[in-house]
């Protein structure tokens, strides 16, 4: 699979995705906790890798896991150059770590749909925008577990 070209900054999608983040932040706060529940549901096995990398502070590594994640989804439209070259750096380092891809993935989609569950019933266009990330967030990701360093 060849990278996924960059895709050019789109100031609307930034928009509406700053105002949703906005009132996800007021109705939730901290994601950290509802993201690490749904991720551990997800793939249990992951919390003893957590425990093991953690160097004794799991829940540090918790929230910075969480906060990275989250930095990719809220940067992606306004940056989206800068999203490929991090995660063209953390896909080889979590491999590095024994991290399968999948767990990188779950974690980025764990995020994703905290998001979505704090959407209004009628956040049509808003789940769409965070589908159209996720899709997009995943795809990089593969790729470069796939072995396409290429950043651009």
């Amino acid at each position: 699979m060849a990278t996924p070209r960059i895709p050019k900054t789109d100031q609307a999608k930034q928009a509406q995705l700053d105002n949703l983040l906005e009132h996800v932040a007021d109705q939730l706060g901290d994601i950290t906790p509802l993201v690490m529940d749904r991720f551990y549901r997800d793939y249990p096995e992951a919390r003893v890798l957590f425990v093991d990398l953690a160097c004794g502070y799991p829940e540090r590594l918790e929230a910075s896991m969480v906060e990275s994640a989250l930095y990719c989804v809220m940067t992606w439209f306004e940056r989206p150059a800068e999203i490929h070259i991090i995660l063209a750096e953390a896909v080889p380092h979590h491999e590095l770590l024994g991290v399968p891809v999948a767990q990188f993935i779950g974690l980025q989609v764990a995020v994703i749909d905290t998001i979505v569950s704090a959407l209004p019933s009628d956040g049509t266009h808003d789940r769409a925008l965070l589908v159209e990330i996720g899709a997009a967030l995943t795809e990089v990701i593969s790729a470069y577990a796939e072995g396409d360093r290429e950043a651009c």
